[in-house]
């Protein structure tokens, strides 16, 4: 949350002071033109006269992509139901982190110190949101704002007694002692954030002071035992300063109060910092935790190129996870802090979403990147599913640069036919309902490199490059294959499977009647074909394809008809994409049930 008073205050913010870290805003490019059409290309590409160049070898791998940035502060709805699973699924998110701020009542401070409505109310809209990204198909994390339930979220009155004031710890305790129990009988994992930016308006007598100390170590001792296995993290500080951070592990070292997850927000260099980080933590004997930026990204900084540049560096900084912060939609306006924007009263993605899509997609082994200038690019192999993307985006703006991808042949990528290069360019808009597809043009089979040309003079426009094999046709995919390869379905809570099923594809069926039950279809291709069941108990099914509007299907039908055709996508780019299948809550008046039974999907390649 924003210093000095987060989600966000009244008036500038000094975060957003022009200076040579928060004032480098334009990125990419406008349109392309790929130079490669096939056959044997030049050994290396021609540098650009500005010097703007990025060269991918898909061929030379370093480590896993773990998608670190797909995560959230205050995105979510009060009671986490939105955004729905059309638009968030997508984005794979991973991590949330949250409280209740701000919602009336004012935590445990505003019912007099006690466990009132204020308190229950905040701490009932953190579990629901930790209740949906822990689960199926996020099996995220969530970090519980401890300090915003108890009401320390920059709307606190003047004369608030803040923990261990004068030494006195009782009320902290009894108010720790509710909240772990409280918690325990949710059934809900979270990870306890004990107290956000610990200066300012939210712990006035300041970090590293007596009564800071004071309240940290009541807090962890009170969290540990209650829970011994809990998972602490901190200390929240609303900037990287190690030299802040130093005199706090010390102190949390000796008192045997040191968080299991060292965190902080809004580092400008993200590689550098997390170096920082860890030698800081090695000279202290402290080494091996993890790490976690569990706010990034400043307010001006919110466009499509600059985030594609950011989790780019989240990407190769080591760190754990991180959370995109809160702006301008706090708290529980399930916008993701615009990430979503309204259009005609109906949510709808934005450049940034289409950046996070594109970033979700990339799974698989991080490539060796390398950059000339200003901008910035991630590049992912992954040989499994047959796919390789390159997301590029700056922080200021390059009238042109050359992209030259090596590696194609040893990337067990290219099959027979060749590969399939797409271009995307993603405008910084919002709404935007597609990326514009610059290029998309075949590789001969046996061709090694391709150099591709970025130029244009858009501000804040990042690009999605993908490579898949060139192959032809339709493939069929069972509804029961799930994981693995490049085309897999993935279900959440509420799904079952029978197998043995004479008149369905591969004898199997994947159902639920749960209103709100939600499955993926992951899959790479340019259009695509949902098989299921259409008979008199079917229900009504919400699909959507790459966070498109979802539109209804009513699977009832007055006789049985196993693996229909039930719905077809648009033409599509090729590459890859994802479907979200919701169970929808009502039915036809015909039907027996809500049954929603899954067959197979048709991809067409």
């Amino acid at each position: 949350m924003p210093h000095p008073l987060h989600y966000p205050p009244p008036g500038p913010h000094p975060a957003s002071r022009t200076g040579s870290r928060r004032g480098r805003l334009a990125a990419l490019l406008a349109a392309l033109a790929l130079l490669a059409t096939g056959g044997q290309l030049a050994a290396t590409a021609p540098a650009h006269a500005d010097g703007q160049a990025v060269t991918v070898d898909l061929g030379t791998t370093q480590g896993a992509a773990t998608g670190v940035g797909s995560g959230f502060l205050y995105g979510l709805s009060e009671d986490g139901s939105s955004p729905d699973d059309s638009l968030l699924a997508p984005l794979a998110a991973r991590s949330a982190r949250g409280g209740g701020a701000r919602l009336d009542g004012g935590g445990w401070v505003g019912d007099n110190y006690g466990p009132g409505s204020g308190y229950t109310r905040r701490l009932n809209s953190a579990l629901a949101q930790a209740r949906r990204v822990t689960a199926a198909p996020y099996n995220g994390t969530y970090d519980l704002l401890v300090s915003d339930i108890w009401g320390a979220d920059s709307t606190q009155p003047a004369a608030t007694v803040y923990p261990c004031t004068n030494g006195d710890c009782g009320n902290w305790q009894t108010f720790l002692r509710r909240l772990t129990a409280d918690v325990a009988a949710s059934g809900v994992k979270v990870r306890y954030d004990i107290w956000n930016e610990p200066a300012g308006a939210f712990f006035p007598p300041g970090f590293n002071t007596t009564q800071y100390y004071q309240m940290w170590d009541t807090a962890v001792r009170e969290l540990r035992a209650a829970d011994p296995q809990a998972v602490i993290v901190g200390p929240s500080l609303w900037d990287f300063s190690p030299g802040n951070v130093s005199p706090f592990l010390d102190h949390t070292k000796d008192a045997g109060t040191v968080p299991d997850i060292i965190n902080w927000h809004f580092s400008g260099t993200p590689v550098a910092d997390a170096q920082t980080m860890r030698s800081l933590l090695d000279s202290k004997g402290l080494g091996g935790r993890q790490l976690s930026m569990n706010e990034y990204i400043h307010a001006d900084e919110q466009h499509a190129g600059h985030q594609a540049w950011y989790l780019t560096q989240l990407a190769n900084s080591g760190i754990d996870s991180a959370s995109h912060a809160i702006w301008d939609d706090c708290c529980v306006a399930g916008t993701l802090d615009g990430v979503l924007v309204r259009s005609n009263g109906v949510l709808r993605p934005t450049g940034q979403w289409w950046v996070y899509k594109g970033y979700a997609d990339m799974t698989g082994s991080r490539a060796q990147v390398s950059t000339q200038g200003t901008l910035d690019a991630l590049a992912t192999v992954d040989p499994v599913r047959k796919r390789a993307s390159v997301l590029a985006g700056g922080t200021s703006g390059v009238p042109s640069a050359d992209l030259t991808i090596n590696g194609l042949t040893s990337s067990a990528l290219s099959g027979g036919s060749g590969v399939t290069v797409t271009v995307q360019r993603i405008p910084d808009q919002a709404p935007l309902e597609q990326p514009v597809t610059v290029s998309s043009q075949t590789v001969a089979a046996g061709t090694d490199r391709v150099h591709l040309s970025l130029a244009g003079t858009a501000d804040q426009d990042a690009f999605l490059v993908t490579v898949v094999p060139a192959v032809q046709g339709s493939t069929t995919v069972d509804a029961a294959v799930t994981g693995s390869g490049s085309d897999y379905f993935q279900y959440g809570t509420n799904w079952g499977q029978t197998n043995g099923v004479g008149d369905m594809y591969d004898s199997t069926a994947n159902w639920s009647y749960v209103p709100g039950s939600t499955g993926l279809l992951h899959f790479t291709g340019r259009q695509v074909t949902l098989r299921a069941v259409r008979d008199t108990d079917q229900g009504r099914m919400y699909v959507s394809v790459d966070g498109s509007v979802p539109v209804t299907v009513d699977d009832y039908a007055s006789a049985r008809a196993a693996s229909s055709s039930v719905w077809t996508s648009p033409q599509l780019p090729t590459g890859p994409h994802t479907v979200v299948v919701t169970v929808a809550p009502d039915i036809n008046p015909s039907s027996g049930g809500h049954n929603i039974a899954l067959d197979s999907a048709v991809i067409e390649k």
